[in-house]
């Protein structure tokens, strides 16, 4: 075999390892933030997920390097047609993963990216002519395209140890479904119920309310509790709002580690800090002798709070792109691998699941839960965190019926029916007259985020009028409650933590303790 023999064979290996990591980067893409978000958003272990992303790309990389060789035994013409169609696949899919790179950093390009897939049939056929009719000019883009994809090809040296290194770790299981067993009493005792609706806005729900959208029962709720009006954000994002909250301790920047427990920065001690389950709320809870509930979204509270809590249950808010693909943790690493071809015949069939599948699967399953934790009195204090009215929409706010698509005004009318069910269970609970309900939001509804995507609505637009308000939702109705109190003084949304601290402390019990504590308290 000629030294020219070995190098070809050598170079067209290496594209064909760069075009399967290309071509996969979507699937292995989260397993590489440096703060290891995905992981932490993620139930855990991985380790059946990444085997069939490295069955993928072992596979992929055989099928690549026979259809180069293949290509290399045509005749010259139609071998140049072909290697031009191949180099411009890869340029296609560079450009599109840079275009969703941009999207995920909130930069207004999916109308860009939606026309951008929408090109790959033209983009195809036009680098075929090009190469057929003008081979000069085309053939040295060619070369230096396939050239960058084989020197692309040295990134597995970093990407698959990583892979592995993912794989391997140890990841304690937990069983969600009652953790510590409830201890059971037969007396009485107050109850509290705490329901947080993501992405809730009090300029939407309260103050300037589209025309036409009813929120009866969260009105209803707003007469007889009290109701701040000016609270102030501990943040932006969900995964640093709650924990802050829980804490009553702000923090901005956190990360993972592979097992996926929570490290934050300790801006006094400049250092990452682990955080303390027994510091939050549900730990305060447990050393009082509360029996602890969550029924949760996004945050892994069944895996950070699991020491704290008799029952739990979580719907992951980091859904993998081979998880959409049918993929799963539960499956072997054969039928993982398998996800990528089947997502494929799905787009090509136009069966394919989408983001908002995805979310009308959590409400449902979350509501169900929500409901059955309700109606065991047992749990003494339940958090309910909601993935609505977080876009995307998944309502009809007219027949009042659950469906793709509809706008966050849908979603706002969505959050108010599904407090009217959880409010009807609290009512005919056993512990109803000893119940105390918390209805709060993270943050208020991100306009910014939002306006520059493309299905934002002309009601949207209206109902914002591209202004973003940033004032989340705090209601408290204390059992017997029947005047509305607006808190209008401004107040840190952090003074949940202590509001509820000291209702698990047994220090605020009703409207005049609440009261007498807001007085005394500093403001914003």
């Amino acid at each position: 075999m000629s030294g020219g023999d070995k190098g070809m064979k050598l170079r067209i290996f290496l594209e064909a390892v760069g075009a399967a990591l290309l071509l996969l980067f979507p699937y292995y893409l989260p397993f590489f933030h440096p703060n290891n978000h995905a992981l932490f958003h993620h139930d855990l272990p991985v380790t059946n997920l990444i085997g069939g992303v490295l069955v993928d790309l072992l596979g992929l990389a055989l099928l690549t390097a026979a259809i180069l060789f293949a290509i290399h035994c045509l005749s010259p013409v139609i071998r140049r047609v072909a290697e031009a169609i191949f180099a411009s696949l890869i340029l296609w899919t560079a450009i599109l993963l840079v275009l969703q790179i941009l999207i995920d950093m909130w930069f207004p390009l999916s109308f860009w990216q939606h026309r951008w897939q929408q090109s790959l049939f033209v983009i195809l056929v036009s680098a075929g002519l090009l190469a057929y009719f003008f081979p000069r000019a085309m053939q040295p883009a060619v070369r230096v395209l396939r050239l960058a994809l084989a020197a692309y090809a040295f990134s597995i040296i970093w990407v698959v140890p990583h892979l592995f290194s993912l794989a391997m770790a140890h990841c304690p299981t937990q069983s969600y479904a009652s953790l510590h067993p409830a201890s059971t009493s037969e007396q009485p005792r107050q109850r509290i119920i705490w329901i947080l609706f993501d992405e809730l806005s009090y300029e939407q729900t309260f103050a300037h309310r589209a025309v036409g959208l009813d929120l009866p029962n969260l009105t209803k709720l707003q007469a007889a509790s009290f109701s701040f009006s000016n609270l102030k954000p501990a943040g932006y994002y969900t995964d640093r709002i709650i924990p802050s909250i829980l804490t009553g301790q702000r923090f901005d920047e956190y990360r993972s580690t592979l097992d996926g427990r929570l490290l934050y920065m300790d801006e006094s001690q400049h250092r990452w800090v682990a955080y303390d389950p027994s510091a939050t709320l549900f730990g305060l809870a447990q050393r009082n002798g509360w029996n602890v509930g969550i029924d949760g979204w996004y945050n892994p509270y069944c895996r950070v709070l699991a020491s704290f809590l008799n029952s739990c249950y979580w719907i992951p808010g980091s859904i993998l792109p081979m998880e959409q693909y049918g993929a799963s943790q539960n499956r072997s690493v054969l039928v993982n691998a398998a996800a990528a071809p089947r997502q494929l015949w799905a787009v090509l069939t136009g069966r394919a699941k989408t983001p908002v599948d995805q979310h009308l699967d959590a409400y449902r399953s979350l509501m169900s839960h929500a409901q059955e934790l309700i109606g065991n009195n047992q749990i003494q204090f339940l958090f309910i965190h909601f993935p609505v009215p977080h876009p995307p929409g998944i309502y009809d706010r007219k027949h009042h019926a659950l469906r793709r698509g509809g706008s966050y005004l849908d979603n706002l009318s969505l959050a108010d029916d599904s407090l009217g069910a959880l409010l009807q269970e609290i009512d005919t609970s056993p512990a109803a007259a000893q119940t105390t309900v918390i209805i709060s939001s993270d943050h208020s509804w991100r306009v910014p985020i939002y306006r520059s995507q493309e299905d934002w609505s002309t009601e949207e637009e209206q109902a914002t009028g591209g202004r973003f308000d940033d004032r989340p939702v705090l209601l408290i109705h204390f059992p017997g409650q029947v005047a509305a109190r607006e808190v209008s003084d401004p107040y840190s949304e952090l003074i949940e933590h202590e509001m509820i601290a000291r209702m698990l402390s047994g220090q605020i019990n009703n409207a005049g303790q609440l009261t007498t504590f807001l007085t005394s308290h500093a403001r914003y």
